[in-house]
């Protein structure tokens, strides 16, 4: 169901078949501009035409809905539409996973998206999508979800520990910063009084406690912004505040650590956050699986995570993005890391070959190097998009192989390998 309303479209998908104990990896929206519409294509005669996906929390109906009555939404876990390059475009493979996960999260409160421009307040600027209604059927909104039914799990620790316990800090390239009782982590390229300067943070959490032969089945971090830092709210002033996870491979002390002395990190598996241009978002259940895994597979080169934005060049813009720490006053405010493991010890053969499968560069342009550890048997190996295509299919006699995807767009896909008949299967982030 969908309803245009002065200023924005609402959009309702049937989710009732999903049940509410899956776990979402990835979901994508597409829409296509309406080639027939009566209104002019996505128009930036007025300016900027950048849009916004929120979910909707009240109940709407498509054929009463109107400017007044329009439902209530959420800015949490928002998706920015990025201004298209042309007013024909369409807009394929849009991440929407974090509201998709909200959506099975909260099913009372599941109504399907609300999309509008970023900013309303200049007129002449527009964007234009084919409906349901449209009598071209491809032209149709459509979501694609892959999920996984029923994890294996034997166990779920949550971490979210407070400033006796946490391990957390945020340094800056030109400006002190001090380490008592900070409250907020802070990723950020700014303009000081001293010059421009770069801040990253470090979040660690102790694992030791885990038994490391456990298999980690999902792992998931959550962020929440700091609303009582004294540093203003996300901000990217137009231009890309992504954030950029990755494993720290030194050992680093949250009472000494500065921007000269801070620890190195390793590139594979880093997780990329989407920009975000709303102060006050969280960053909820963000799928940190891989970086969880290598943290249990090399213990003694990890060293938990560092936010950093992704693009840290100087330039005419501030930009940053703000959360909570665990010294801060809000428990519910502080890092939380969730994580589902699985005993396969009294499970596992003797010959057994699937052991631990390593993917490098990920995130990459789209030349991964794939490593499976002690094996001697065929190996049969397939890449899917995240519709579910087939963009590569092969068989290897090798423990070292290489899959090439450059030539696809930017965007998630799926590595799935087949040893013996037992199946690991990895997600890869071409750039």
């Amino acid at each position: 169901m969908e309803s245009l309303v002065p200023g924005g479209s609402l959009i309702g998908f049937d989710f009732s078949d999903l049940r509410e104990d899956i776990v979402v990896i990835d979901a994508r929206l597409n829409l296509y501009h309406n080639p027939t519409s009566g209104h002019e294509g996505h128009s930036t005669l007025g300016g900027d035409n950048t849009g916004v996906i929120f979910r909707i929390t009240e109940q709407w109906k498509e054929d009463s809905v109107t400017w007044i009555n329009q439902p209530a939404t959420t800015n949490t876990n928002f998706v920015i539409i990025s201004a298209p390059d042309n007013d024909t475009a369409d807009f394929l493979n849009v991440d929407i996973t974090p509201i998709i996960k909200d959506m099975i999260r909260h099913p009372a409160t599941n109504d399907g998206f609300m999309i509008k421009l970023f900013s309303e307040d200049t007129l002449y600027r527009s964007l234009v999508f084919a409906s349901s209604d449209h009598p071209v059927e491809s032209l149709h909104p459509s979501i694609s979800i892959t999920y996984i039914v029923d994890l294996p799990v034997d166990s779920v620790l949550t971490l979210q520990p407070d400033g006796e316990t946490g391990k957390d800090a945020y340094i800056n390239s030109i400006v002190s910063t001090s380490k008592n009782n900070q409250q907020s982590l802070v990723s950020t390229v700014w303009e000081f009084e001293e010059g421009w300067g770069i801040g990253r943070s470090f979040i660690n959490f102790d694992l030791s406690h885990i038994d490391p032969e456990l298999t980690i089945t999902l792992a998931e971090l959550s962020l929440f912004h700091d609303p009582d830092s004294p540093v203003e709210g996300h901000i990217n002033n137009g231009n890309s505040n992504e954030i950029l996870i990755s494993r720290i491979i030194e050992s680093w002390s949250e009472d000494d650590i500065n921007w000269d002395n801070q620890p190195a990190t390793s590139p594979e598996n880093q997780v990329l956050l989407p920009s975000s241009n709303l102060a006050d978002q969280d960053y909820l259940d963000i799928y940190v699986t891989e970086i969880v895994t290598d943290m249990f597979n090399y213990m003694n080169e990890s060293f938990g995570f560092m936010l950093q934005l992704s693009d840290e060049t100087f330039g005419n813009y501030n930009r940053n993005v703000v959360f909570a720490s665990s010294d801060h006053q809000v428990p519910e405010l502080r890092p939380k890391l969730v994580i589902y493991t699985q005993d396969y010890t009294s499970l596992k053969e003797p010959d057994n070959t699937v052991n631990n499968m390593l993917v490098y560069p990920n995130p990459g342009a789209g030349d991964f190097n794939i490593q499976v550890s002690k094996n001697i048997f065929p190996v049969q190996y397939t890449v899917y998009d995240s519709f579910g295509n087939v963009i590569v299919a092969s068989n290897t006699l090798n423990s070292k192989f290489y899959v090439d995807i450059t030539s696809q767009p930017s965007g998630v896909y799926f590595l799935s390998v087949i040893i013996k008949n037992s199946v690991t299967t990895k997600k890869l982030i071409k750039l």
